[in-house]
């Protein structure tokens, strides 16, 4: 199936976010699962401008969806800025690990080097206690955090994923990948696995919030 792009329209009877792509080939309820999940959340995208989030969900026992999602400088009709694109891809959950995977590769070399260095081995014990609870126990979110700059987000999304990777082996629960959103400005009702810049995180729990 083609990607389903999800964009705001200014102009037309219809104005708002919808989706701009066909939609043929995709039942009701699959629209509606991307539609509630594909944008990550939070308020303040304004000051993101030009900046990339990956997610990837689950859509039903087989099937996951990964959503690129890009802060665009499309202005609305009030002038406000901070919309967001989001072009989602629905594979296979085996087909979606391996398109993780080959992206973990095309990152410049002076961010892989970090990426390769990123959890700590500290780091791994915190965020294997938290998301592998036991037997019998609800999982709790991570909340993955450092300071924002554009550019070095890029050793968040690459960590994010590599552990999205990883951790999926001891989940029984999940195939292939654990849902994550690399960039969230607000991490509630938000993927298991997320990140969000250190000011946004307001009175965030420090429980719950690991420093990357």
């Amino acid at each position: 199936m083609t990607s389903l792009l999800i964009e705001y329209r200014t102009e037309g009877r219809q104005r708002g976010y919808g989706f701009t792509s066909s939609t043929a080939g995709y039942d009701d309820e699959t629209l509606k699962r991307i539609w509630r999940a594909a944008m990550p959340r939070g308020n303040g995208w304004a000051e993101y401008v030009g900046v990339r989030s990956l997610k990837c969900f689950p859509l039903d026992d087989r099937r996951l969806a990964l959503a690129t999602v890009t802060v665009t400088d499309q202005q609305d009709e009030s002038g406000r800025r901070g919309i967001r694109r989001a072009e989602v891809q629905v594979m296979a959950a085996e087909a979606c690990a391996a398109y993780l995977r080959r992206h973990l590769l095309t990152y410049p070399a002076n961010i892989s080097r970090q990426i390769d260095r990123l959890p700590t081995t500290r780091q791994w014990g915190t965020i294997v206690g938290r998301m592998m609870p036991g037997f019998g126990k609800k999982q709790k979110q991570l909340v993955l955090t450092r300071g924002f700059a554009d550019d070095r987000w890029q050793i968040m999304e690459g960590v994010i994923v590599k552990l999205a990777l990883a951790l999926q082996v001891g989940i029984r629960r999940y195939h292939g990948v654990v849902p994550f959103t690399t960039l969230a400005l607000d991490p509630r009702e938000e993927m298991p696995l997320v990140g969000v810049p250190e000011a946004r995180l307001g009175s965030l729990s420090l429980e719950s919030v690991l420093p990357i």
